[in-house]
């Protein structure tokens, strides 16, 4: 009998014209990426009522068996997604519903040791002239994730502003401004800020890994919040800098505003090399 559900792949890229309008830039390009490269050739030329549980579990489990649990988490957040609007749309059953896959342990972030942050200080100076060093540093004293690079200004020789990348599309953008400290301070005359602001974010990955193979760079964002707190920042002051959340109390979210000269002060803690 001729199927009345068009083919995963069709219905699949509607699906994401929609995503398209709706979500980020980067999230939605993590769809596409996805789309094409994992589902498309599995189920893409399937219709929608021809895929089955087991098909679907079986292929979830063959990437689970490469270790690769983080895919196989988003590959079923997406199928869910789909299928949840198809089941509505053509009145059938969800293959995703029954679906599992295993749980795991997610690999926490470290900060470097003041011995392994000294090597990368080094090596940054010694390198001074390569791309990604600058970035490496940046990264380093103001703590950035490493999609905030793009947007970074220096404010009164003072600050370093960036745009919060955490934020979701359709709600106002978030600036924030991480001051310049003691520690930062010492390692200026090795930053071009205007280098690190368009250094190609894999580059910045191939040099932290030719130092530190077992490390990713996001942990160089958990060394600046650690040492931060380690010397005294207090903790609000530290999210603040991150672009964190504040907390869930009102007192912390709605009442607390700490003024410039505040943060300014509490940032003269940061010396600790």
């Amino acid at each position: 009998m001729q199927s009345k559900t068009p083919k995963f792949s069709d219905y699949a890229q509607e699906w994401l014209k929609i995503k398209q309008m709706t979500t980020k830039p980067s999230t939605y390009k993590e769809y596409e990426r996805t789309f094409k490269v994992d589902l498309q050739p599995v189920f893409g030329e399937k219709h929608l009522d021809e895929i089955t549980r087991t098909e679907v579990q079986e292929y979830l489990f063959g990437i689970v068996g490469e270790s690769k649990y983080r895919k196989a988490e988003k590959i079923l957040l997406m199928l869910n997604c789909i299928f949840d609007v198809a089941a509505d749309d053509f009145q059938i059953p969800s293959p995703i519903k029954k679906v599992v896959i295993p749980n795991y342990q997610t690999k926490s972030g470290t900060a470097l040791t003041l011995d392994e942050e000294e090597r990368l200080i080094k090596y940054c100076k010694s390198h001074k002239d390569i791309e990604g060093t600058s970035a490496l540093l940046v990264l380093l004293y103001f703590g950035l994730r490493k999609s905030e690079l793009a947007s970074i200004e220096i404010v009164d020789d003072k600050w370093l502003k960036c745009k919060t990348s955490k934020g979701r599309l359709g709600k106002v953008e978030v600036w924030r401004k991480i001051p310049f400290t003691p520690q930062v301070k010492e390692v200026l005359d090795y930053i071009d800020f205007d280098r690190a602001r368009i250094t190609i974010l894999c580059t910045i990955s191939t040099r932290m890994k030719r130092l530190f193979p077992n490390y990713h760079p996001h942990e160089i964002r958990h060394t600046f919040i650690t040492r931060c707190k380690e010397c005294g920042v207090a903790s609000e002051v530290v999210s603040m800098w991150a672009g964190h959340s504040l907390g869930t109390t009102v007192t912390a979210t709605v009442y607390t505003h700490y003024s410039e000269q505040f943060k300014l002060k509490e940032a003269q803690k940061v010396k600790y090399m």
